[in-house]
């Protein structure tokens, strides 16, 4: 699967203690689409909104640097997870069944939201 290119981002407290992470593609499968390949949060900082601050501040940072849509993969059955995804205006476009993602099998709900006007084509 093409892309341009990856980025990874750490959050640190003032401490130096890592406690989130977001890894990601640009231009993934099509021009302007970033792929979220992992956002994770410290325990502690979740129900807090830490979480949405921080992708907030991740999409409006994408969308500067070129980005019309976002896309990630939901595991399926991750309620938390899910539910976040849609708060954050993410829509489901399809399902992948099975899908290897680190030794284990996961279905997944993939998940876009446009961050401009554009076409979605190609974008599942």
């Amino acid at each position: 699967m093409p892309f341009g290119g990856r980025w990874c981002l750490g959050l640190y407290t003032d401490k130096d203690e890592l406690i989130g992470v977001a890894i990601g593609l640009s231009d993934f499968l099509a021009p302007q689409v970033w792929h979220l390949s992992l956002f994770w949060l410290a325990t502690p900082c979740h129900g807090r909104g830490v979480a949405a601050a921080l992708y907030s501040a991740l999409e409006a940072w994408a969308q500067s640097s070129g980005a019309c849509w976002m896309r990630l993969g939901a595991v399926v059955g991750n309620a938390r997870a899910e539910a976040f995804w849609l708060r954050m205006g993410y829509v489901e476009v399809r399902r992948r069944e099975a899908v290897d993602t680190g030794g284990r099998l996961n279905d997944l709900r993939v998940m876009v939201k446009p961050l401009a006007e554009g076409d979605a084509g190609g974008l599942s």
